[in-house]
């Protein structure tokens, strides 16, 4: 493939990528109301995802420093939503995983995001919501086919 046709793809991922957070995310995960942020967010759903992780693990899946890692924990801690349990192997590592209440939090986010998407998306035509379902499965198959460090 020549450089043009990268750079245009790339121009597309960067310009795509803000609209996406901004037009259908962002204002619908409902944190106006809330202690908790995006990023809180973002944290408890790579714990759901994955189960107990190093929290190394999870500030590295979400590129976040250390610094801000440790005050988005804390506060995760201070609310309940997850919980610290030292690595059995290693007492350097320290795990985090959901506590009950997390699980009932990112249920309920998740949830409330599905239910304003589909309300968001329903505004559409049958024929852009079909190519949006047609572009949505391309882009998971070659996202799918991209390698990574995970």
């Amino acid at each position: 493939m020549n450089d043009t046709k990268l750079e245009l793809i790339v121009q597309n991922f960067v310009t795509i990528m803000p609209l996406f957070q901004k037009k259908l995310i962002r204002r619908d995960c409902g944190f106006a109301h809330d202690s908790l942020n995006h990023s809180h967010f973002q944290i408890m759903a790579v714990i759901k995802e994955n189960g107990k992780l190093p929290i190394s693990d999870v500030a590295k899946r979400l590129l976040i420093s250390t610094p801000n890692m440790t005050k988005l924990i804390t506060k995760l801690i201070d609310e309940e939503m997850i919980k610290r349990i030292p690595d059995k192997k290693d007492r350097r590592i320290i795990n985090i995983d959901l506590t009950k209440k997390g699980e009932q939090y990112i249920e309920s986010k998740f949830k409330q995001v599905q239910s304003s998407l589909k309300e968001r998306l329903s505004t559409l035509p049958d024929s852009q919501l079909n190519k949006l379902n047609s572009s949505l499965e391309n882009l998971r198959d070659v996202l799918m086919e991209i390698s990574s460090d995970d």
